[in-house]
Parts: C-alpha cells; structure tokens; sequence
C-alpha cells in the first residue's frame, strides 16, 4: 500500500470562498485515498499565501522529510496545482527537490504523469494561470488607485490628524481627527513660528495627548514631511509618466506657503537655533540668563528646604558662586517688562505709522509681482519653443527633456513666491492693530501665561541674552520693534529720575 501526505492550503482571503475551505479539501484528499487505498502518514494545514514556498507548515513538512528513515515512495496529495504553488518558477524548482526526497507531487482533480514530456505543458499551464491571475488582479488594484489618487482621494490608512470615513454613497475619504488634528496644527505653528527645537516641540505634544492618539516620534516625523496635511497627493512616476502633485480632495490642515515654510526650516535653510522649552514653571529665564562673572548660560534647580518646601535658583555652573533667587530674578524680570508698555495712544500712532510705511511697500510689491508674471510668461514661452523644436526634429529629446524640467522648476519657484505676494491680507490694519495691541500688553500677557507662553515672549523679546546684577536684567539687544515702540513712548512720557529700569537704556553696560 502507498503511503501520503497530505497538504491542505488556503489563504486568508479565500477562506470564505467556497470550494477552498480547509474542511472541504480534506474530506476529499481523504476520500481519494480511501477510494484508491492509499495510507494516510500526515495531514498539513496551512493559511498562508501560495505566492512563495516560505510557509511554516510547508517548512514543517521538508523538515520532516529530511528526519524521515524512510526510503519508500511517498506521495504528496493536494487537491489542484494552485494549492500547490501560484509562482511557477518557484514550483518547478520545489518538485525537483522533491525527487530527491522520493516524494511524487499529485493534484488529485488536475492528475498528471510528470514522467511523461508533453504533460510538462499542462503543468506549466496549471501553474502559470493563478500566477496571471494574481499579477492581473494587483495590476488592476494598482491602476484603480493610481486614477483615484490622480482625482484627489488619498488612498490607504489615514495618516495621523485625519481618520478614514465612508459616504452615504459608499465612497471613502478622510476627515480631520477631531483630538488629533488641532494638536498636529499646534505643532505646526510652532514650527513655522520657529521659536523652539522640533525634538522638543514633540516632547511637549506627547505631554498633551497623555499616551492618547497616534503620536510616536516615528509618525511625527514623518507627519512634519507629508503634504497631505497642505492638501496635496503626490502621484509616483510610473514608466514614462513622471511623479507629480495633485490638489486632494481632503480638506488641508495648513497652506501651501505655510507648508513649504516649515520644511525650509526643517532643512535648515532658515532655521535660527531657539532655546529649548522648560518643564520647571519656577525658572521660565533658564536657558536666557548669562552669568555676569563667567559669562556662562545660568542653570536652574530646585532646592528642598527644612519644612520640606522646595526654593528655586538660578546658579552658575562654575566655580565662580554665581548664585540667585529665582523669586527674585523673575519679580525684578516681570517689572522692568511692565516699563516697556507703551502710554495709552501710543499704539494707534503706531499703526498710522505702519500702515503708512505699508502702503509705500506696497509699491515696490507690484512691481515684484509684475516683474514675476512677466518671468513667468518668458518661461512659459521657452517650454513652448523648444516644444516646436522638438516635434520638429530640430531638438534631441533628451535635451528637451533636461530643459522642460529645468523649466518647470523655474515656474513653480515663481509661482510659490508670487502666492506670498498675493498671500497679504487686505485687512492689513485689523492685523497690525491686533499684533500691535499684543505688543502693548506684553506683560500680562508673560504673567498669565504658561511656561510655554512665557518662553515665546522672551525668545521673541530678546534675540541675545539676558545678564542679572542682583538687582536688574541688562541686554546688548532688544527687538527692534519692541525697542522702537519703546523709545517713541519714553519721548511722550519723559525720563523719571530714579525709575529707569528699561532693559533698553541699560543695554550698553553688557559688553
């Protein structure tokens, strides 16, 4: 009597198929044997895909083949060759291994004597069919995902701040996260206000989402690159059809120019290193005090007193003492930026100033923008010249090829700068006045704020350091809006003998 083993496979997205359930392949293999007295040795189930031989119970089975004693003819039993493989390159290979083994492959509902040539070619038919089959159905999936993406639909899994939905209609689309989106959004504003380390910015979100969310520093990172979230999919090239974007049809989470901002710092084009943010709400200066001595960055810590309070300091991390109160070094901080509010008035004058200074801007603007439409056009032209040429034979393709790319890129540098041009929000003066009013309580708005507030005052304030003597905060420099808001206001309210208290006034004393 012959002995068998038999093999039963399915893959995962035929097990609701009929005809390929595990069951049904086994009561027939078992009732062939029983109907032409074959032994059954072993049964081997298998769940996996017929596209490769890496299949564990496949390797289960060559492992005991090779620990079989055994030397009689064994056969391999299998309802039809795609249970067997769906690579015909990877099949012919596996049945030769088999011989050594002694071991005859035999799909019973698709028999065939192998020691006969001709039957080679139904074997290569029966092999190669499912291997078409699933090439034509990937190809087909491929290109219905290429046309939806080429439409504006973003095909697969949502990326962070977006979750995937369904219409009534039964078209799918995504939507944004309503907890992970606006946090994303933050991180992007920080970003493009430039005023903390992207490392650090991650820390702070990780902190807000409290383990909620799809934020591990992985999906961060790539999140920060993907132009998804200004609107845009990217169509990969594909044989003679270069890689482009196209407008999605997902509702963006920043613009296009706020976007290409964020990656120009991310690149390090225009990034401007800023002080790290700090978790201590006691020691919002750390990271902007210069020791007067050393001229060392000043540290920060808290200290446990005897009744079991904590006192914090602001200390030097060399031998020279440099040692304060951070009470103190905060208190006399928040004064000196009171001193710096403007006089009531002063912020009206100052946005007739600027709108005044806007609008001769905006002279030099137009002529920027009509100089770039009229680039724009010079371009335009070229492309279509050497198009002309090249269909007429008096151009090589590569060369056009080069200069159509060149060309491209050319257009849409000036596009992009024509965008921030045309980006100015015509309610300029609403604009200013709301930043100017922000400027006007600077202090109060650093009191109230959290320590993430309070850095970005002092990051913006400051662009160098600060130096404590005990008593005041000194500085080489203050931004030149805030200086300039301050000196027009100490004309209009005059120098008070024994106040003067100004960061400004002090600021040459600092070398």
């Amino acid at each position: 009597m012959r002995k068998a083993d038999l093999y039963i496979r399915v893959s995962t997205d035929e097990q609701a198929d009929k005809g390929y359930s595990q069951r049904d392949q086994e009561e027939r293999l078992i009732r062939y044997c029983e109907n032409n007295g074959v032994l059954i040795k072993n049964i081997y189930k298998e769940d996996h895909s017929a596209k490769t031989f890496r299949r564990p119970e496949w390797q289960k089975y060559l492992l005991d083949l090779r620990m079989s004693k055994s030397s009689d003819r064994k056969l391999l039993l299998f309802t039809k060759w795609d249970r067997f493989s769906r690579n015909a390159g990877d099949a012919y290979q596996t049945i030769n291994e088999l011989r050594k083994f002694e071991v005859e492959p035999v799909a019973i509902e698709q028999p065939l004597d192998l020691a006969i040539p001709e039957n080679k070619i139904m074997l290569a038919f029966y092999l190669a069919a499912p291997e078409v089959e699933n090439d034509r159905r990937a190809l087909n999936v491929f290109h219905g995902m290429r046309r939806a993406k080429k439409e504006g639909r973003y095909m697969g899994p949502a990326p962070v701040g977006y979750v995937n939905k369904i219409t009534e209609d039964k078209k799918k689309y995504i939507a944004l996260h309503e907890f992970e989106a606006p946090i994303l959004k933050w991180a992007f504003d920080q970003i493009l206000a430039n005023s903390f380390n992207t490392e650090q910015i991650w820390k702070v979100v990780r902190e807000k989402v409290k383990g909620k969310g799809r934020f591990s520093k992985n999906n961060f990172w790539v999140a920060l690159r993907n132009p998804v979230y200004c609107g845009k999919i990217f169509i990969p090239p594909y044989k003679d059809e270069e890689g482009y974007f196209v407008v999605g049809q997902h509702q963006p989470l920043i613009s296009e120019e706020a976007f290409a901002e964020i990656q120009d710092i991310l690149d390090g084009r225009t990034r401007v290193l800023k002080p790290k943010i700090v978790s201590i709400e006691s020691l919002p200066l750390r990271g902007f005090l210069k020791c007067s001595k050393c001229e060392r960055m000043l540290t920060g810590s808290a200290s446990r007193g005897k009744m079991g309070k904590y006192y914090s300091y602001y200390h030097c991390s060399s031998s020279c003492g440099t040692r304060f109160k951070a009470e103190l070094v905060n208190e006399a901080f928040i004064k000196q930026l009171r001193y710096l509010s403007p006089k009531i008035g002063m912020v009206d004058v100052f946005i007739e100033a600027f709108i005044s200074d806007f609008n001769e801007q905006l002279k030099d603007q137009n002529s920027e923008r009509a100089n770039i439409i009229n680039e724009i056009d010079k371009q335009n032209k070229r492309y279509q010249n050497a198009l002309i040429k090249n269909a007429d034979g008096e151009m090589d393709y590569d060369d056009f090829r080069v200069l159509k790319n060149l060309t491209k890129e050319r257009i849409e540098k000036l596009e992009k700068q024509m965008n921030a041009l045309a980006s100015v929000d015509t309610e300029i003066r609403n604009l200013a006045a709301s930043a100017l009013k922000k400027v006007a309580n600077i202090d109060r708005r650093y009191e109230n704020g959290d320590i993430e507030e309070k850095r970005v005052v002092l990051s913006s304030m400051f662009p160098d350091f600060l130096v404590f003597d005990g008593i005041q905060h000194r500085t080489p420099r203050l931004n030149s809006a805030i200086a300039l808001i301050y000196q027009s206001a100490s004309k209009l309210q005059g120098i008070k003998k024994g106040t003067n208290l100004t960061f400004l006034d002090l600021s040459q004393q600092v070398t």
